[in-house]
């Protein structure tokens, strides 16, 4: 295979080899990074910090079998990494955007405090696969497919993990209060 190739390259000193394995994968790994950071300036830094990753696995002797999926992978745990610190570091500013989607102050900040209540209670699942697959899916808007190749999980698994996600994220927003008490006769 040629990545197995590349990498040997790289472990005997050919720099070359790994700008040849990684400079396809960068654009790709930029646009998942930012799908999740949503800046453009944290999600150039986690693709550049994944680079250094990814070197410093490939010289350690790690094996690596599909690189591809292994660094998109990398790239979209270190995103979530970030996302997390940057949720626990910062309280989110009131932002409202009256302009794009026309919403009236009172239904931009209920909309506001609806996404930071889903976020915290993603965040705070026990089970990180069931918190990886709720955000690569609804957050960055991957096909159950690719969030199978990303995290190296049957489709079948990855739908399992998404059902069982869903509902401890209800029971967890439920505990919380956010769901209201009528959400039981709405079934």
């Amino acid at each position: 295979m040629e990545q197995e190739t590349l990498m040997t390259r790289i472990r005997n000193g050919e720099d070359e080899a790994f700008a040849q394995l990684v400079n396809p994968l960068i654009d790709k790994g930029y646009r998942t990074s930012f799908s999740i950071l949503k800046s453009k300036e944290q999600a150039e830094e986690v693709v550049q910090n994944a680079l250094i990753e990814a070197y410093r696995n490939i010289m350690s002797g790690k094996e690596i079998t599909y690189f591809n999926t292994w660094f998109y992978k990398l790239v979209s745990l270190r995103s979530i990494d970030a996302w997390r610190k940057n949720d626990r570091l910062k309280e989110t500013p009131l932002e409202i955007d009256i302009g794009r989607e026309k919403l009236g102050v009172m239904e931009s900040v209920l909309k506001e405090e609806t996404e930071n209540e889903l976020k915290k209670g993603i965040l705070s699942l026990d089970n990180r696969d069931y918190r990886n697959v709720l955000i690569l899916y609804y957050y960055q808007d991957h096909a159950i497919q690719e969030i199978s190749a990303l995290l190296g999980l049957k489709t079948s698994t990855v739908k399992s993990h998404l059902r069982r996600a869903r509902n401890a994220l209800k029971k967890r927003l439920m505990e919380n209060q956010f769901i209201g008490v009528n959400s039981h006769e709405n079934r």
